[in-house]
């Protein structure tokens, strides 16, 4: 599995949970490589991400506008603002500066640097 593999369509960090450490596929193993049936799958988004070959749905050019993810977002709850957080921030960055600033994280979201002045 590749490092990429841990962030879930969503924004979720997935390598640092329990559910995912012991049994749980993710959001992308499986699918990737035709072992798993997307068809499938219950998340609109998952599918939605996946066949439109996303890593995650910060890749989409349809993100401001898209019903599914912005349905999504705008669930009441912390964790719905952390995920959020996390594709926004993957959107003006990269990847890579997310999975290190998410290396320390002991959940499926965390703190981010502050921005600089």
């Amino acid at each position: 599995m590749n490092d990429t593999e841990k962030i879930g369509c969503r924004g979720a960090y997935c390598k640092t949970c329990r559910e995912f450490q012991k049994n749980c596929r993710g959001c992308k193993p499986g699918y990737l490589d035709g072992s798993r049936d997307l068809s499938r799958a219950k998340c609109k988004m998952k599918r939605c991400c996946l066949t439109k070959g996303h890593v995650t749905c910060a890749d989409c050019t349809d993100y401001d506008a898209c019903e599914i993810i912005q349905a999504f977002m705008h669930h009441p709850g912390y964790k719905y603002s952390k995920y959020r957080q996390a594709l926004e921030f993957i959107r003006s960055h990269d990847y890579a500066t997310f999975l290190k600033t998410a290396e320390p994280w002991k959940n499926a979201y965390g703190q981010y640097p502050k921005p600089e002045s």
